[in-house]
């Protein structure tokens, strides 16, 4: 009896762990360059940015990265979700702020997509970021 028990024990544990692998999401490579590099990097969060009022700029990197280039220099914004929109010009949702100089982490949007995480950048940084995104990118 206790040998039934045994394996029926470690049939629900083999079972539980396949489905929680098949319920985990691939993370495409660019993006898991780009948050190792945040990771080791040990770039700080900041929670808004001043923008300058129609003239930013703004370079997709990935579905979820930004390098986005405002009043004070560079910063990376992270999606908490895949933007299509940054890729996708046949729908071009407005942004969404709350005040028109600056940009704030988890209430703002760009092209419709909630911003999760602002962290600033150097140039070289940047650079770096731009680099790693596209090497990774090339490996799809």
């Amino acid at each position: 009896m206790g040998n039934r028990k045994t394996r029926a024990a470690a049939l629900v544990a083999v079972a539980a762990f396949f489905v929680a692998c098949a319920g985990t999401p691939e993370v495409p490579p660019d993006t898991e360059a780009i948050r190792d590099y945040v990771g080791v990097g040990e770039l700080q969060e900041v929670d808004e940015l001043r923008t300058t009022l129609g003239r930013d700029e703004w370079m997709p990197l990935t579905r979820r990265f930004v390098i986005y280039t405002g009043r004070d220099g560079r910063f990376l914004l992270e999606f908490g979700y895949p933007c299509r929109e940054m890729f996708d010009n046949t729908t071009i949702t407005p942004d969404r702020r709350n005040d028109r100089q600056f940009m704030r982490r988890g209430v703002d949007t760009l092209r419709g997509c909630r911003i999760d995480k602002i962290y600033p950048l150097t140039e070289a940084q940047a650079q770096e970021i731009e680099a790693l995104a596209k090497t990774a990118g090339d490996g799809n």
